[in-house]
């Protein structure tokens, strides 16, 4: 049995531009966890009733010792790729693939969520978006443009996230001001913030307060898009905590603040159910004044936005992919680039097709998203509070550039307590979602058991460690390039040349080229250049529908022909010329070659010397 691999060699490709300041990665983290403010409201409000700004305050909490842990592992290993990344550090491949699965659980819900999202404020012009039915399909629409958008290869411009978050930001604070000096009642609000009183419509039973509870969680996803920047950040060490904090800082302003006015303008009832889709149009539409503009502002601006977070997830999903595929934790399909584009067409196709039938599967339901969306987003920042407690623990002394606060000290080692509170946290959210929840923890888990299934069946069939720490050492070789192969030309000279065919069609497999395969007639100077020569055109029909059948074996488009010259080397060099051939591979036009002859036969040095592509001979099999 051949001993796994523990490290193997990759090629050294650069690294991405480290071009992002602190208001492009703060930006482009508020318009993905900014957006969740759009829906995550209804669907708090939907179970935790008045107590609705208590269980935004708890998951606030978490949040925050999640936001610290991320800065802390983002500052000590900048570039290593969120989640997936801190756990391959502290843990080995394997945890390193769960949290990074899990991770890209979440990116396919954020796709789906985000573009579901859209429908209901986009109702607001167009009636028919209030049909569950009219709004997948909407939805899939939607997917399927930011598809191929990104097959194209278009690109979320930061200028563009800075200018929606800039108006999304003014829009909040408006709602807020209007609300804080027309609306806000603060007597109103804490008499209605009570859990567990029997018969009240505004008061939640504990159990479905801890169910609001771990939807309000669903309000700060995106946090690992931030952490995924870190690559393309100047001074990443310190940009990326500062970006974190201020997001931080920002968002939980917003979303108390938003929430007070909600529950001061909105009944708990209302906004858990007829607004559950669409609460901020809700807050909107019962303002004092200005809602005659706010309305179709938000209905037009929310979209925007929400659609800038369902790219990013398309983004992040194909991105992480991309870095769990560089350390053979995914198959290479999920990073193949498109031939003319250079994107990863396949996973980009994989995710958003995916997020379609996600959408499907929850026929319409935002607490059926958010569940499982929790499902995987806990799982991940569980194993980022646990990387950091176990390397705090393992490597005490590393430079960390930002620490988080609150330590206890063990000795040579110290511990945060927010680590701490967010890892039992998160992990008794992933438990709530499992055990009241069964629907989306039963595709949770299969989804969890088959990316490891497959995990385990890949390392093995390369050889390589399942439960080590798989080490990647670059290498750079600067004479490197890629080989471009768009046309191939085969000679096919005599009826045993089938191990031409065979290689030329898997070359033109791996480099989706075309494939030519010709038959060369000399037909003497004395003689006719179209002269029947009958038993020699059927040998070449017999020949050429060989090369046919075998490339048709192989799924290959061929096309074949039968030439007519006074010279074979001068026919070949003609159709390289003609056709721009980037590839002839050809035989070694009689015995097989040995290596201890002098020289090739004088037809193939001719074409060796004139070719204006590569040439590669193959002399047959030996003995």
């Amino acid at each position: 049995m051949a001993e796994e691999q523990s490290t193997i060699k990759r090629l050294e490709k650069g690294e991405l531009r480290k071009v992002l300041g602190l208001t492009d990665i703060a930006a482009v983290g508020y318009g993905d966890l900014g957006s969740s403010i759009y829906y995550a409201l209804g669907i708090t409000a939907l179970y935790a009733l008045g107590a609705t700004p208590i269980a935004l305050f708890l998951a606030g909490l978490i949040f925050v010792c999640t936001a610290l842990s991320y800065a802390e592992m983002t500052s000590t290993f900048p570039g290593s790729g969120g989640a997936a990344g801190f756990a391959r550090k502290a843990f080995n491949d394997t945890i390193s693939f769960l949290a990074g699965w899990g991770l890209l659980l979440d990116y396919i819900v954020t796709i789906a969520i985000s573009a579901f999202a859209m429908g209901p404020y986009l109702s607001y012009f167009f009636s028919m978006l209030e049909q569950p039915s009219m709004q997948v399909g909407f939805t899939f629409g939607i997917v399927a443009v930011l598809y191929l958008l990104n097959f194209f290869g278009a690109r979320q411009s930061t200028r563009v996230c800075i200018v929606l978050v800039g108006f999304t930001l003014l829009t909040q604070f408006i709602i807020i001001t209007i609300g804080l000096f027309w609306l806000f009642d603060f007597s109103y609000i804490i008499d209605h913030m009570r859990i567990g009183v029997i018969g009240s419509d505004f008061s939640p039973s504990w159990p479905q307060f801890w169910k609001g509870t771990a939807m309000a969680m669903v309000a700060y996803t995106g946090i690992d898009s931030i952490a995924q920047l870190g690559a393309e950040a100047k001074k990443p060490q310190k940009t990326v905590p500062r970006a974190i904090m201020l997001v931080l800082a920002v968002l939980l302003f917003m979303y108390i603040g938003i929430s007070g006015v909600a529950l001061s303008a909105v009944s708990p009832h209302d906004l858990g159910h007829k607004y559950i889709a669409d609460p901020i149009l809700g807050i909107v539409e019962a303002l004092p004044f200005g809602s005659k503009v706010l309305g179709p502002w938000i209905a037009l601006l929310a979209p925007a936005i929400l659609l800038t977070a369902a790219n990013a997830g398309l983004v992040g999903a194909s991105r992480l992919s991309f870095t769990m595929g560089e350390f053979y934790q995914l198959p290479t399909f999920f990073y193949q680039l498109h031939k003319k584009f250079r994107t990863p067409f396949i996973s980009l196709g994989f995710f958003a097709v995916l997020s379609c039938i996600i959408v499907w599967l929850s026929h319409g339901s935002m607490a059926y998203l958010a569940d499982l969306y929790n499902f995987g987003a806990m799982l991940a920042f569980f194993s980022v509070h646990m990387a950091l407690i176990t390397m705090r623990i393992k490597n005490p002394a590393i430079e960390r550039p930002f620490r988080s606060p609150f330590n206890i000290s063990f000795g040579k080692f110290s511990l945060p307590i927010t680590a701490i509170i967010g890892a039992l946290a998160t992990f008794l959210v992933w438990l709530m979602v499992v055990f009241t929840k069964p629907h989306g923890s039963y595709l949770g888990f299969a989804w969890m058991i088959l990316g490891l299934i497959m995990f385990v069946w890949y390392r093995k069939k390369h050889g390589l460690t399942v439960t080590g720490q798989l080490e990647i050492e670059k290498v750079k070789v600067d004479e490197f390039k890629q080989v471009k192969i768009d046309r191939i030309l085969i000679p096919c000279q005599e009826k045993g040349d089938t191990e031409l065919i065979q290689i030329a069609c898997e070359l033109a497999k791996v480099h989706k080229a075309e494939v030519t395969c010709v038959h060369v007639l000399e037909i003497p100077s004395s003689v006719p250049l179209d002269i029947a020569i009958p038993h020699c055109e059927d040998d070449a029909d017999v020949i050429l529908g060989k090369a046919e059948a075998v490339a048709r074996e192989f799924g290959v488009s061929i096309k074949t022909d039968l030439v007519r010259a006074r010279s074979f080397s001068e026919a070949i060099l003609d159709i390289i010329e003609e056709k721009k051939i980037d590839l002839l591979i050809i035989g070694s036009l009689g015995p097989k070659i040995n290596p201890t002859d002098k020289g090739l036969p004088a037809e193939l040095q001719k074409i060796l010397k004139d070719s204006t592509c590569r040439v590669f001979i193959c002399s047959g099999k030996a003995g």
